[in-house]
């Protein structure tokens, strides 16, 4: 019978103590609210300046169009100043702090200096409806939401690129002699969900002042793209179709399958220089290294295919008994040993004995007889041997080229020259 008399009387006390809680707090409330305003900023000394201390929190990334220049974040912006007129005295520690209407009281209008949507922070929709004040005067308040901000991307190192936006804030114009100033010299990442396809790399934070006297605080944010779903399904598969590009000259000119296999080909990388037109920015400062990289390859495949046609002409010219000009049995033999080629005419002379075009040979004893000169190494050349020649010219030059660019492209896409 006596504990559940005392258990009673201890429940009775609390009772009444939280119901004496909160009669002070609620007369604390109306005292401080019966002659505030809140239109005139919280100083009692009207000539002081207003610092209104600013923490922004990054909660996501949660799209960064390239095309359009658009970051949208999700974010928790902290705001914190000193309220000269809401203080009082704190018995314990249930009368350190309680919450008002920000309707009620003032605070700073935060807009956005780059905003892609909008430009007002401090809106219903974004922001906590409630300030907590404590009991020495600092008034912490809220704004949550998701904004949308403009950004340059810079794509030129892409898919491995780089990029830096900030979200500028300030306080209104119409709110004069309030200064921003960060409480950290980086943006806050406690509860970051990171994004599937950018990577944050670091943040910092920088003030300056625009319009005169306005302040301006950047939360500047840079990130990466994560390079591999790209680079697996974009940049590969170009650099496996230039490779499949020159093999065109390897093929045998009898197939008949060459001019279409060309021209395939050619078509592929316009498919690709469509695909990446829809994919990044219409922006020509600077271009995508991948769009120059492409459009050469797709120059290099139109040339194929001319050279080509212009290949088979020359193997065609056996089938219309054509005489082989002296000018393409010459080139046709110096490339053909250059690049060790074996042609089925050729006969077996060294490279030192082949005699000049029109070359005379003197006089032996006074008489009016020519020496009869040796037959060219190069006479009994045929039109085909010219034509193996050129593709095998054009197969060598043509993957000089490609290991050329493909070698400087990913150098400086990996290690982000220029």
């Amino acid at each position: 019978m006596a504990f559940w008399f005392v258990l009673f009387i201890f429940g009775f006390l609390i009772v009444d103590c939280q119901c004496h809680t909160y009669d002070i707090l609620k007369g604390i409330q109306d005292s401080v609210l019966k002659n505030y305003t809140r239109y005139l900023r919280p100083l009692k000394n009207q000539s002081e300046t207003m610092v209104v201390y600013t923490d922004l929190m990054l909660n996501s990334i949660q799209n960064f169009d390239v095309k359009t220049g658009t970051l949208k974040t999700s974010i928790a912006l902290n705001l914190v100043w000193k309220d000269d007129f809401i203080q009082w005295e704190a018995y314990d520690k249930d009368m350190m702090a309680f919450q008002l209407p920000r309707n009620q009281v003032w605070t700073p209008t935060m807009i956005l200096h780059n905003p892609a949507e909008g430009f007002e922070l401090t809106t219903e929709s974004n922001s906590v409806e409630k300030t907590r004040h404590f009991y020495n005067g600092t008034v912490n308040y809220i704004i949550t939401g998701s904004i949308f901000t403009v950004c340059k991307p810079y794509i030129f190192h892409y898919p491995m690129d780089k990029h830096s936006c900030d979200i500028q804030i300030l306080n209104s114009h119409y709110q004069e002699n309030v200064v921003l100033k960060s409480l950290r010299d980086s943006v806050r990442l406690d509860h970051y969900m990171e994004h599937p396809e950018w990577l944050i790399t670091g943040t910092n934070v920088s003030t300056q002042l625009v319009h005169g006297s306005i302040t301006e605080i950047s939360f500047i944010i840079h990130f990466s793209r994560k390079p591999e779903f790209h680079l697996i399904n974009v940049v590969l598969p170009i650099t496996f179709l230039s490779a499949l590009n020159v093999l065109v000259f390897v093929l045998p000119h009898q197939s008949g399958e060459r001019i279409s296999y060309a021209i395939t080909l050619l078509l592929t990388f316009v498919v690709f220089m469509n695909a990446m037109a829809d994919e990044l920015p219409p922006i020509g400062d600077p271009v995508c290294l991948l769009n120059i990289y492409i459009t050469i390859q797709m120059t290099m495949s139109s040339l194929i295919v001319f050279f080509t046609i212009a290949s088979l002409s020359l193997y065609n010219n056996d089938d219309k008994r054509k005489p082989v000009p002296a000018k393409w049995k010459v080139f046709a033999y110096y490339a053909g040993h250059l690049l060790c080629l074996k042609f089925e005419s050729d006969h077996d002379y060294d490279i030192q004995d082949i005699p000049k075009l029109n070359e005379v040979y003197p006089f032996e004893d006074d008489s009016d007889s020519i020496k009869e000169s040796p037959p060219h190494p190069y006479e009994s050349l045929l039109w085909k041997d010219v034509g193996h020649a050129t593709d095998k010219c054009m197969f060598v030059i043509s993957c000089l080229i490609l290991i050329c660019d493909t070698s400087v492209y990913f150098v400086c896409i990996f290690l982000h020259i220029w």
